[in-house]
């Protein structure tokens, strides 16, 4: 279960997502696993088996178990609950919009029709999500078996995903009118332009940077931590110094906000690179202080809960950093796009025109390397497979095509038909003290989080004998029955 924070701004955006994804360490230890299974240690320990079937999680575990409880209001929202806030926001800017404009521009415009539409569509959205939350909720619901419960969230999933879909109409059609350059500038229906075009837009970003959900973090080591730090503080210090730089001399007053009007009249390019410059900085720092603890709390006894307490405030942290990044950007888009506005400050300094064009690009564009990385990493498959196939004998391609297809089917990554175990199953699970029972696989750490057991922890035991911490093996049960080290499927009636 890796951990993939909301980092789409100050991290470089889709650049660094995909540079975390590769740098997370994850390691299953299904060969340490089958290895001890093969030849198993003896249990002639008369140490006493301190073995629990009901006994509640110690209180360090409850405390960190929130992204269970998230889980939980996740599935009863019908797995909307990160959408929520943006869909908010949207709707509100669009009421600004009609509601500020109503006297200027008329409702029959194809802007205000074109925001209506989507008003419409989001409270249609919002509509689906409050019955289907009523839904589950209710006792009857409650008596349902897993199977069941995880049917009503597909076919919620699909009823919400039909109409997000046919919203891409209006969004399609309102994006197009944002940028239309034959409008006419004096309509009076500047405003509802301005904010059609930064729903759409963000609609758009948030397609490309989908919102992810909280899991929990995993144990990198400092090298690579390093790495990724080093890689976001020279993406982030050359956007800050380049900006810096291009917007020191400008000071027409074309450039600067003075009031809402220049928002969609105008375009205040220095006032908005400022806002970038105090957007990126506090994300840079984030980022240190967010290594920082993170190595101090591995270094720590007890230290993993910390860390798990502290990611609460690093994902809020996140997550409201990912909105303000997207609904930047959406604004900056309408600046330096929109023909209608920022020719003015276009003309005075247009060095720093030029240089947030360049960087406006590079953030929006950044999410797209995911698809020619695939594409080329396919080709670079098929390539050297085939190479490998006519140039070595079949007794070398053979043993290794076995091994990278079994490393293949055990990756964290498979899709798994399986559905999850219920919350009274995995409580029902034995809790054992690290130490006090033979181990028959003579595990030290947790394979899902990796970090080492401590003397008399408690842990979690599964039917197949493999330890793993409470908060860890209760968030990979609540997603996969599963067994992350030897795959073995977990019943869900005798959990």
């Amino acid at each position: 279960m890796s951990t993939a924070p909301i980092d789409s701004g100050g991290s470089g955006g889709g650049v660094n997502r995909i540079l975390s994804h590769f740098t997370t360490v994850y390691h299953p230890n299904a060969d340490r696993a089958g290895e001890n299974r093969v030849t198993p240690t003896s249990t002639s320990s008369t140490i006493p088996i301190t073995t629990q079937l009901s006994s509640p999680a110690p209180p360090e575990a409850e405390d960190s178990t929130w992204i269970s409880t998230f889980t939980k209001v996740d599935r009863l929202l019908s797995g909307s609950s990160l959408h929520l806030m943006y869909r908010i926001i949207d709707i509100t800017i669009l009421l600004i919009g009609l509601t500020s404009s109503k006297h200027a521009c008329q409702m029959s415009n194809r802007l205000a029709i074109t925001s209506i539409c989507l008003l419409i569509f989001y409270f249609i959205d919002l509509t689906i999500i409050l019955l289907l939350f009523i839904r589950n909720i209710t006792p009857r619901n409650s008596n349902l078996s897993e199977e069941q419960k995880v049917a009503q969230l597909r076919s919620a999933s699909a009823l919400r995903g039909f109409f997000v879909f046919f919203k891409l109409i209006p969004v399609c059609v309102g994006t197009g009118y944002s940028f239309s350059p034959g409008a006419d500038a004096n309509s009076g229906c500047e405003l509802i332009r301005f904010c059609l075009g930064i729903v759409c837009l963000s609609t758009w970003l948030l397609i490309l940077i989908p919102p992810t959900k909280p899991e929990l973090p995993v144990r990198r080591s400092f090298i690579v931590e390093c790495f990724i730090l080093v890689f976001v503080l020279t993406i982030n210090l050359t956007y800050i110094g380049t900006v810096a730089t291009a917007m020191k001399d400008v000071g027409q007053s074309t450039c600067i906000y003075n009031n809402s009007e220049d928002l969609y009249l105008r375009s205040p390019l220095k006032s908005y690179a400022f806002v970038g410059l105090i957007l990126f900085g506090c994300t840079t720092i984030i980022h240190i202080v967010n290594l920082t603890i993170s190595q101090l709390c591995l270094r720590l006894n007890r230290g993993r809960q910390i860390y798990i307490r502290y990611y609460v405030v690093q994902y809020i942290v996140n997550y409201v950093g990912a909105i303000a990044v997207i609904y930047y950007f959406s604004v900056g888009a309408l600046f330096l796009f929109q023909p209608r506005s920022g020719q003015p400050c276009r003309a005075d300094a247009p060095e720093l025109y030029r240089i947030l064009l360049i960087w406006e690009w590079i953030r929006i564009l950044s999410p797209l390397i995911a698809i020619p990385l695939i594409c080329i990493l396919c080709c670079l498959g098929v390539f050297f497979g085939v190479i490998l196939s006519y140039c070595l004998p079949a007794s070398i391609t053979v043993p290794l095509l076995e091994s990278l297809r079994g490393w293949l089917s055990a990756a964290p990554m498979t899709i798994n038909t399986n559905p999850p175990a219920s919350q009274e199953n995995i409580d029902a699970l034995p809790t054992i003290s690290f130490g006090q029972e033979s181990d028959q696989f003579n595990q030290t750490d947790c394979a899902i989080c990796r970090s080492n057991f401590e003397a008399n922890e408690q842990l979690k035991k599964l039917q197949c004998g493999h330890l793993f911490h409470p908060e860890c093996v209760t968030n990979w049960l609540l997603i996969t029955r599963i067994c992350p080290i030897c795959r073995q499927r977990m019943s869900v009636t005798n959990l």
